[in-house]
């Protein structure tokens, strides 16, 4: 009797997909709660649900042996039992973990205090250039946490300065006696045990409109606290059976990466480390904007697609065994279940070495899947492996709904087995090419969704380098391991043949990548609206032809290509960012744009603009900037200038300290700015003027209402202003001058321009102390609101035609327990709440 059939007549049996879905929206709905019950309650709860539940399944089984009226009316009512039963195992499995990473948070009183760390480094080392030099990022798993009134978090992502740990002598933390030397860093890894001061703050992101939030993937990664190593006290790097399993598998990924890049350095070395071990550390911001141009970031890491080409080894490995083991006993018996055995085997451990991230245990759960019924000698109907590895997913990190990667690695494959259940005409080529343009306009509408970009040619791009990368690089190189602890010359040789066959590939799209990178990359950001309708259409492009099916499609696919939004003729938009501590502000008016400053980053690494900024240009559609101002050279205001410049290259570009290519800001220069909008430059740089001084200090007049966006100045410039302008110098919003410092912000300053609203630009809990107190209390008590970026997020006011101003706070829209802030809704918080804690904190 075939399994549909069973499943039709017995109602225990429920469908994996409406069982996959009910599951994800039940927890993605349960990680959106604004406040979560404690971990003891929960489990308190659990626990009860748990025993009615299985007293309920055992009447189940007792009234469904006998068959009776009452077993039938018994069985219908299980069918509706069912979705609730998978409602609150869905629940408490999200909830548990949930509730723990929020009581394990750092409390708030705790905050940038001084605190003594004992723990373990969990994970790989990352080293990174910053303005300060050389850093290290360091995940360390905690042991001890002094003092006790901020020993809750478990977990720490924390930052130091290389040259922290790289003094002579080592001790040992266990009897407390110097062992070896050690003069450089690369001898602390993994299980690393480390005593350092740090000053810590909890997990905190930037929002922004159409920005990804940073703070879920804190949820996602379970880190508690985040902070700056003050000094490191003691350290001691134990060995061999003293070590546990994972960080003698991170100790091995490390040493493989290393070994790999020494051999063959640059990108391709790189490439490489990512492939064999799934270490991206050393893969810079080209080499992944090179994989993005051509649709290749899911092909040159590991991939579920590398994890079963791995598992054909041992497939023949553990035939190979039952053939000999056939021939050698008696009876000629074969032990079948060797094949499936050692499949799954090399594929874990491939898996294991590649760090297992979610593509891999998607690709790995449904390897099992598919084989492990084959050890029972039973089969699994293949249309129930993809649902019953997503539950699988959810089952190992129920928290991990809220990556990006676990909803991509799921609809991609959903996608392409939907194309191949309705599409099966053709031969081999004939059908590559057909799912490969299938998936190359499916992927568009999930990639614009999550990234806001996608390739436009990597479906054909994929053509030629899933063959390439998957049956020749990766086996070269994966051969290359397993021969360099017996043969060092034949690892060689595989390696350099991987390597040669790779920098093939890589040159010849780096060759191509000028002439392509204007037109390749489609780049927009599309919300819910848009993204449903898209998706709808792609499921219904496989099904057969019917009459209305390309007006339907068509029209379902509209809305994702119309052009981004346009700013209103009228309406003048003005958003101060959420850069942490740095300053952005964008101002839109029809179809111009103007931006002061852009936000912060380290030199070499990545700009905070690309998390913040840019995802608002692309929901909008500013490809072009008509003036960039950048009031003066600190990083944290010039840090993401080269990044908006490519993606929306300015017309004018003016600056405090004026260069080559810019022109200087001018004292008393006035500038129309569309039909409403009227800019006043209200200063200069003078000689002997420090960079702060030198800011340029801009007026927005707009509908009646005054802007004033005034740099870094300080209180002595701020004078200066107030006697040069006099009374005229009024304004309804002040852009806290300096991010709220105690050296500017005069209560002089305040009570001339009498402003109704000052916006803070800064960080979240910053070192610097912004806003200062003084700063806070002279606003408040001259009655003016205080809107600070690091607890509303980003800050967007809409000034009408009428003279009318709207105000809208991005964090305040929506707060999940995950994100913390201003417990207001609109833009006018009470003084009890302006310094950055959530109400519920308190």
């Amino acid at each position: 009797m075939g399994a549909c059939h069973y499943a039709a007549r017995d109602p225990l049996m429920v469908g994996p997909y409406p069982a996959l879905l009910l599951l994800l929206g039940v927890g993605f709905a349960v990680l959106q709660l604004p406040v979560l019950p404690t971990p003891t309650f929960v489990q308190l709860a659990a626990l009860v649900l748990l025993i009615v539940l299985l007293i309920a399944l055992l009447l189940c089984l007792l009234w469904r042996s006998t068959k009776t009226p009452a077993s039938t009316a018994l069985e219908s009512l299980v069918l509706l039992v069912i979705p609730a039963v998978i409602v609150i195992l869905g629940t408490f499995h999200v909830l548990i973990p949930a509730a723990y990473w929020q009581e394990r948070l750092l409390p708030i009183h705790c905050e940038r205090q001084r605190v003594r760390v004992d723990g373990v480094i969990d994970g790989l080392i990352h080293r990174f250039d910053s303005a300060a030099g050389a850093r290290v990022r360091l995940d360390v798993r905690v042991l001890s946490l002094s003092p006790e009134r901020c020993a809750g978090p478990r977990q720490l992502r924390v930052y130091l300065d290389e040259d922290m740990i790289s003094s002579p002598v080592q001790v040992n933390v266990v009897n407390r006696s110097p062992i070896k030397s050690m003069d450089k860093l690369g001898e602390i890894s993994s299980g690393s045990r480390l005593i350092f001061d740090a000053r810590l703050r909890r997990p905190w992101g930037l929002v922004n409109p159409a920005a990804t939030e940073g703070e879920k993937a804190f949820l996602v990664a379970n880190i508690h606290a985040i902070g700056s190593v003050s000094e490191v006290h003691e350290r001691s790097n134990p060995s061999g059976l003293s070590l546990g399993f994972s960080a003698r598998l991170y100790r091995i990924r490390d040493a493989l990466s290393h070994d790999i890049q020494t051999r063959i350095p640059g990108e391709v070395g790189a490439l490489l480390a990512a492939l064999a071990v799934g270490d991206r550390r050393a893969m810079t911001p080209d080499v992944w904007a090179r994989l993005r141009l051509y649709g290749l970031t899911h092909l040159l890491v590991i991939s579920g697609m590398h994890i079963t080409l791995l598992a054909l080894p041992g497939w023949w490995f553990g035939s190979g065994l039952s053939r000999v083991f056939a021939l050698l006993s008696c009876e000629g018996i074969h032990l079948r279940f060797l094949p499936p055995l050692f499949a799954m085997l090399g594929a874990g451990a491939y898996g294991l070495l590649s760090g297992f991230a979610l593509p891999a245990q998607r690709a790995l759960l449904m390897l099992v899947l598919v084989l492990l019924p084959g050890l029972c000698g039973r089969s699994l109907h293949s249309g129930r492996v993809l649902p019953l590895a997503g539950i699988g997913l959810y089952a190992l990190n129920p928290v991990s709904i809220l990556a990006p990667s676990f909803w991509l690695t799921l609809g991609a494959v959903a996608l392409l087995l939907w194309f191949t259940a309705w599409r099966n005409a053709g031969g081999g080529l004939r059908k590559a090419w057909a799912a490969q343009g299938f998936m190359l306009v499916a992927m568009l509408p999930l990639s614009l969704f999550w990234f806001q970009e996608a390739s436009s040619i990597g479906g054909v791009i994929n053509l030629v380098a899933i063959p390439l990368v998957t049956l020749a690089v990766v086996p070269l190189l994966l051969i290359s391991l397993v021969w360099a602890p017996m043969l060092a010359s034949a690892a060689d040789l595989h390696l350099n043949a991987a390597a040669t066959l790779l920098s093939l590939l890589w040159s010849a799209l780096g060759y191509w990548e000028p002439f392509l990178a204007q037109w390749s990359v489609l780049r927009a950001s599309i919300d819910l609206l848009v993204f449903i309708p898209a998706l709808m259409a792609i499921f219904l492009m496989p099904l057969p032809r019917f009459v209305p099916k390309k007006v339907i499609v068509s029209l379902l696919l509209a809305p994702l290509l119309m052009p981004s939004q346009k700013g209103g003729s009228n309406m003048v938009e003005l958003v101060f960012f959420d850069v942490g501590q740095g300053t952005a502000v964008l101002l839109r008016h029809g179809d111009k744009t103007l931006l002061y400053d852009t936000g912060g980053g380290s030199p070499g690494g990545p700009a905070t603009a690309a998390r913040s900024l840019i995802p608002m240009f692309r929901s909008r559609g500013i490809d072009a900037l008509q003036t960039l101002v950048i009031s003066h050279p600190d990083q944290d205001h010039s840090g993401g200038e080269a990044l908006v410049s490519e993606v929306a290259a300015p017309t004018r570009v003016r600056r405090g300290i004026a260069d080559e290519e810019a022109e200087k800001c001018r004292l008393g220069e006035v500038e129309r700015f569309g039909d409403a909008v009227i800019l006043r430059y209200l200063s200069q740089g003078l000689p002997g003027d420090s960079d702060n001084n030198a800011s340029c200090v801009l007026l927005l007049s707009a509908y009646g209402n005054n802007i004033l966006l005034a740099g870094d100045i300080d209180a002595r410039r701020e004078r200066d202003l107030l006697a040069y302008w006099g009374s005229e110098l009024k304004v309804d919003i002040l852009m806290a001058t300096h991010h709220g410092s105690a050296s500017s912000n005069s209560r002089l300053w305040l009570r001339s321009l009498a402003p109704a609203v000052m916006v803070v630009t800064a960080g979240h809990s910053n070192r610097f102390g912004h806003p200062a107190a003084r700063v806070i209390d002279t606003a408040a008590a001259q009655g003016v609101r205080v809107l600070n970026t690091a607890t509303h997020g980003a800050v967007i006011f809409r000034l009408l035609a009428d003279g009318s101003v709207q105000c809208e706070a991005s964090r305040n829209r929506w707060q999940p327990f995950w994100r913390r802030g201003a417990s207001d809704r609109d833009c006018q918080p009470p003084h009890s709440v302006i310094r950055g804690y959530n109400q519920r904190d308190n």
